[in-house]
This record gives structure tokens, sequence and C-alpha cells, in this order.
């Protein structure tokens, strides 16, 4: 893009800032945009005119696709079995490998970790609360009688005999905050439906459509769940994609990160049992497991048998935090396998320096009015940008010049050069004249004279002029 301004005070943009110590073909285009205006001059054709400005906007299309098209990021390749996959960077949100990661699936547990985002944003005044555990939150029966007539029957929040439960009893007391870390640490259904319960006011179903706007709202638009487990139904489903939202979203809040770090949990002596210690199902945090991968700080697990292994986790290394989806994977380990071959790969990158615009004499001029040279431009620092391969932003310069006044004395500060990754400024260098531009005679006798005084002198050359004309003709007869 290019914006010209008719002040004095001009600013240009060029995406891509390709460096413009590069090819002749290069240092012709960036010549061509560095002074934005096409002037008419008083003795050429109207033709020609239209003709040179053609040519100007044609090298300006041309330095944009040349631009734009070099500086398009790549994600990276890895071989990855599983149906749907994707690694995201959490801080910018660079997409750095994704397979099938829009498709909607079956999320199976990972559910847990939104309805768990939703109580820490909106529910904390009630997580000390004692829960009684209802009859209703704990209704559990057979998949094979649950599934009858396409899941008709029954709600979709009813529990399965043979899912994930951590064995609450109905009247049995515990504490909500309690209950939350059952959810995301042994992917407890059981206690996700108390809770749900109870942010609901006495409605799973309540609470499961306020979680669905919540999701909607937050950017995760192909994903709609029916309850807060993700037991299986046909229209329970989710993408990659939002459950990499989700989870961005997630890390944002201390209790979430603090509770999915932990590798066991401590299920505490109730009025109905007795207190009992509860490992973890995501292995990649278990010290003791084969899967233990240090770089992950936490994440959730799922599955049931139509949805396969899933998995949502964040790892950070180097400064570099990401998160990683893996779904419908055939097997527990090869979901931890997936998930470390993703991050292993993007953590074995090494950053790049690229320097778009070297220190130095710069090939942007500008002509001033009433200038007797153009004024011609240097840095004192070169304009670097230093990423990732398969983070690389979209850059972009922007050329401010300043306002102007002759005459303009070398090393005079004239402008700034701007750079932007991903529409974010991160390099500002200032632009220095590399040489004098004095003012013509005739801009300077126009500056220093008033209007009147101008028009008295062309008065007075019309007057003298119209005098030399009656002697030549007098003369001549």
């Amino acid at each position: 893009m290019i914006k010209l301004a008719s002040s004095t005070s001009s600013v240009t943009d060029f995406v891509g800032c390709k460096r413009l110590s590069a090819p002749a073909r290069s240092s012709e285009i960036a010549k061509a945009i560095s002074s934005p205006r096409v002037t008419l001059s008083a003795h050429s054709h109207p033709i020609e005119e239209v003709i040179r400005a053609i040519k100007f906007w044609q090298k300006v299309t041309f330095f944009f696709l040349f631009l734009t098209i070099s500086f398009l990021h790549a994600t990276l390749v890895i071989d990855i079995e599983s149906p749907s996959a994707f690694l995201v960077n959490e801080t910018n949100g660079k997409v750095i490998f994704k397979k099938n990661a829009s498709q909607k699936m079956y999320p199976a547990s990972c559910t847990k970790m939104a309805f768990a985002l939703y109580a820490i944003k909106y529910h904390q005044n009630i997580f000390n609360k004692k829960l009684i555990c209802s009859q209703n939150a704990l209704k559990a029966m057979p998949e094979s009688q649950k599934s009858k007539n396409n899941f008709a029957n029954v709600p979709s929040y009813v529990l399965e005999t043979d899912a994930s439960h951590m064995g609450l009893k109905v009247g049995e007391e515990m504490l909500f905050y309690d209950l939350l870390m059952a959810t995301l640490v042994v992917s407890a259904d059981d206690a996700s439906n108390v809770i749900a319960e109870a942010m609901g006011e006495g409605s799973i179903e309540k609470c499961v459509e306020e979680v669905n706007r919540y999701l909607h709202s937050i950017g995760c638009k192909d994903t709609y769940f029916k309850n807060p487990h993700g037991l299986h139904h046909p229209d329970h489903v989710s993408t990659a994609e939002d459950l990499a939202r989700m989870c961005q979203e997630a890390m944002k809040e201390p209790i979430f990160k603090e509770i999915i770090k932990m590798d066991r949990f401590q299920r505490p002596s109730t009025n109905k049992q007795a207190a009992v210690a509860l490992r973890a199902t995501n292995k990649m945090i278990t010290k003791s497991s084969p899967h233990f991968y240090s770089a992950v700080t936490g994440g959730k697990t799922g599955y049931h048998r139509r949805a396969g292994h899933c998995l949502t986790v964040q790892g950070e290394k180097n400064g570099r935090s990401l998160i990683s989806v893996i779904l419908q994977a055939k097997s527990g380990a090869v979901r931890f396998q997936e998930t470390k071959k993703l991050f292993e790969t993007a953590f074995q990158e090494t950053k790049v320096k690229q320097t778009l615009i070297a220190e130095g004499p710069q090939l942007f001029s500008l002509n001033i009015e009433g200038g007797v040279d153009p004024l011609t431009t240097s840095t004192q620092k070169s304009l670097s940008l230093t990423y990732y391969p398969s983070e690389k932003p979209i850059m972009r310069c922007q050329l401010l010049w300043n306002k102007l006044s002759l005459p303009v004395n070398r090393g005079t500060e004239v402008g700034e050069l701007v750079l932007y990754a991903d529409n974010e400024i991160v390099q500002r260098e200032k632009l220095y004249a590399s040489n004098n531009v004095e003012a013509t005679f005739f801009y300077t006798i126009k500056r220093h004279l008033s209007p009147m005084m101008l028009i008295g002198l062309a008065i007075g050359f019309a007057a003298l002029l119209i005098f030399m004309i009656k002697k030549i003709v007098q003369r001549s007869h």
C-alpha cells in the first residue's frame, strides 16, 4: 500500500521492505516510489505525462506483488498420522503446523477445558462453596442404552457407566474448587456435571448453553457442546483450531495454569468417602511416565470410542510458548508421541535475523519545492528483525517525511523509517540528509517578498516590457 500526501510532510508505506541494497530491479522500484508525486511539466505533452504516470504505478504494483509474495511464511512440514493436528504460538497466534485443523471432530474430554475456563472467569465467587452431588448430575447408564434413537431418548449430559469418573456418590459434599481440579486433572465426568449444575443454577443444560455463547464470543465459531464432559453426542463437536483458542484463553488465567500442571489430585475426605490420591491423565507432566516431556506445562486429555485419543497441551522452551492439539489419535501413546514430535520440531528451530534496510546511504530521495537539488538520505542504523522461520511475520516499512524548509543542511533529521511486523511497530530509525539542499534564487525572492510586493514587481516588469516593446517599434520605423 502506498500512502501519498499532498503536504510537505508526507507518508509512504511499502509492504514487505525487501532489503533496498538488493538487485538493480528493486533499486529502480525503490527510486520510483521514493518520490511519491508525479508532477506535470509546463512544457510536456499531456499524453506523455499520462504514459509516465502509468509506468510509475506499474512499478509500484510490481513492487507490492514482489514483496508481498516473498514474505509469506511457511508452516513446518511434520509427519503426523492423527487425522487432525494443530500447533500455534500462544503469544502471537502464528500457525506453525496444521492438519485438518478446521475440520469438525469430537473433542471428548478436551471439552472440560472450556467449562473450567468459564468457571474461573465467571464463578470464582462459589469456589469455596460446598456442593451437594445430586441424583440428576450423577445419573448414569451404559453407552449402548444412551445411544438409542441417535441419543434422542435421554439428555446428553447423562453419564456413561464405563466412562471416566471419580466415583462421586449422591449426597456427597465437596468444595466447588476441588471438583474443578478433579475435572481438569483426572478428567472426572461426574465432577464436570456437578459443577455445571451449580453454574447453571440447578440446570446443566442452561450452563452448557451459556458456555457455548461464551466460546462463540472468543472466536470458537465451529464449536458446539451438548454436555460439560465431552461424552459422545452427534452434535457435540469442535475443531483443533477452536480447542487451541480455548487453551490460549485459559492460559491467561493463573488458576487454570496452576491446576493443569498438577500430576495428581488429592481427593479430600467427605461425608461419604475417605481421602485418596488420583493420578493425572496427562502423562506428559508425570515424571515417572515414559511420555514425560519437560517442556509441557500442562493440558487436557480426552477419549471415547468415536473421538479416539485427544490431547490439548501447552509447551514452553527458550521463552517460546506453543499450544498443540491432537485429535482422534489411534492410541493414548500416539497422541503423546505426536505432540512431542510437534513441539520438538518447532523448538529445534533457530531464529534468523533479516536486515531489511542496511545502514548508510538510502535510495529514498525527495524533491523539495524550490530546492536546487533533490534531497538524498541516509540512516545511522539498519532496520532488522529476528524471528523463527515458521513464524515469519508480514513486514511493512513506513517512510515518514518531516515538514522541511529550505535550506536543508547535511546531517539534518529529515524523516523516520518505521518497521512493522504483523501491524505492530518493532523498530524506528531516523532518516538524515546526505547532502545540502539550497533554495533557488527565484524561490528565495518569492519566499521573502509579500504578495503585494510580488504584484508590484509583476506590474513593474510588465511596464518595463511594454516600454521596451515601444522602443523597438519606434526604432523599426
